[in-house]
């Protein structure tokens, strides 16, 4: 059987992100005997054009459809992917009637939503590894739920460039070391996503995607990308470990909670090639930190910048304002502690993106904001009292002046020419990495 695997996302900023769940479920079909091609639709100028030149020379049996992201979760300059998606759907079902499946984490949190918008045949809510089967079944429009219990069939495949020709476009690669979260962040998705048990990919088998992708294709920079590297520092530690009895010249950047029992760590990052971390903070006041249900204090912040900035990495801080109980005086505080830390960049967001399922869209519901089971497709946001006006306003006020704050959420930073250009000049990490302090 021919499937062709199909990456919608075409958002390119920061930078254009490697679709590292379609290349591991393609590696799982493979093994299952399937013939598989990626059509990545970021990197075509035009990515419907090009699909149909696809479709007709590959003449696929199925079609596998990878959502990512619904929106840019970004306010008030909202970018919103749907049509964008419908137009793929619309392009397929324009030169026959293949059979099409949905999958990707877009399309796990609202999955009965898109099957009737995009009419497509099935659906995979979770994990694709774990259910390539349905690609080879027709049995009306279902969605299916898959959760792996081992990690260790998760691969990239072996003939990498010969099934997603495209490869060597994307000059960081992504790799994942673990899946699963057990905090209670109460907006997040990931427990939603991967569960609320860490499951980790032996450490062995992380190192060794990495030493093949550097060796057999000359790849330098990757991205780790657990939604926290560190949550168990004992797993990281190995990995770090593993990278670094190959003695790979290799870069990497990753996100870290702001929470480190083992503060040499940062060292042990540092030795096996990491040159950026994105603390995932939130906030800087104690009252916040606690409103939004994390699992670390104001005191874990400090001592972690401190750490990684004394082992030479370069960090920033991603902040969320307008959770419940924002005011001026706790947006203060945090403005306060960025000043502080110091570090070589902020990225702010204004509001917090409601997803269904989560404790936020509760709270919401509860204060009036969102109706019971009313949609959570078209993007709203929650806002504290404050209301979002009056938090952009102080939120601008506070920090003018300080160049090293970015708000993805101020314009459309993917149609700005200014940011396209130093992506295409700038190779060495997070775009981040270029703001001045």
């Amino acid at each position: 059987m021919r499937i062709l695997l199909i990456s919608a996302n075409q958002e390119h900023f920061p930078e254009p992100v490697f679709p590292l769940g379609i290349v591991y479920v393609a590696n799982a079909l493979m093994r299952y005997g399937a013939s598989v091609r990626i059509f990545d639709a970021g990197l075509y100028h035009f990515p419907l054009h090009s699909l149909q030149k696809e479709i007709m020379k590959f003449r696929p049996d199925r079609v596998g459809i990878s959502l990512r992201n619904i929106d840019n979760a970004a306010y008030p300059s909202t970018r919103f992917y749907l049509p964008d998606f419908e137009k793929i759907i619309k392009t397929i079902r324009s030169l026959n009637s293949i059979h099409i499946v949905l999958g990707g984490s877009a399309f796990s949190l609202f999955p009965e939503e898109l099957m009737e918008f995009l009419k497509a045949d099935a659906g995979i809510r979770g994990e694709g590894e774990a259910e390539v089967i349905r690609f080879w079944q027709n049995n009306g429009k279902n969605i299916y739920s898959s959760m792996l219990s081992d990690l260790r069939i998760v691969k990239f495949p072996q003939k990498i460039e010969e099934i997603f020709p495209r490869f060597r476009r994307y000059r960081t690669i992504g790799i994942q070391t673990a899946r699963g979260c057990p905090n209670r962040c109460i907006y997040c998705t990931y427990p939603l996503l991967e569960g609320k048990s860490k499951r980790k990919r032996p450490p062995d088998l992380v190192a060794d995607e990495m030493e093949r992708i550097h060796k057999e294709f000359g790849k330098h920079d990757f991205f780790i990308v657990d939604y926290s590297f560190n949550s168990d520092e004992r797993h990281m530690e190995e990995v770090l470990n593993e990278i670094i009895s190959r003695n790979l010249k290799i870069r990497f950047s990753c996100y870290l909670q702001p929470k480190m029992e083992d503060l040499s760590l940062f060292h042990l990052l540092k030795k096996a090639g990491c040159i950026a971390v994105d603390f995932g903070t939130d906030s800087g006041s104690e009252i916040m930190l606690h409103s939004m249900k994390k699992s670390f204090t104001i005191d874990d912040v400090l001592k972690v910048s401190h750490a990684c900035g004394k082992a030479g990495i370069d960090f920033c801080h991603s902040l969320i304002f307008g959770g419940p109980g924002e005011t001026a005086e706790t947006i203060k505080e945090t403005v306060s502690l960025m000043d502080s830390i110091s570090p070589k960049a902020i990225i702010a967001m204004t509001g917090i993106r409601i997803y269904p399922g989560t404790e936020i869209e509760q709270l919401a519901q509860k204060e009036g904001y969102i109706k019971t089971g009313e949609s959570m497709l078209n993007p709203k946001f929650y806002f504290s009292s404050i209301g979002p006006a009056l938090l952009i306003k102080e939120v601008s006020e506070r920090i003018s002046g300080r160049r090293n704050w970015f708000f993805p959420g101020e314009k459309d930073w993917s149609s700005s020419l200014g940011s396209r250009l130093l992506f295409f000049f700038y190779r060495k990490g997070p775009l981040w990495r270029t703001f001045k302090q």
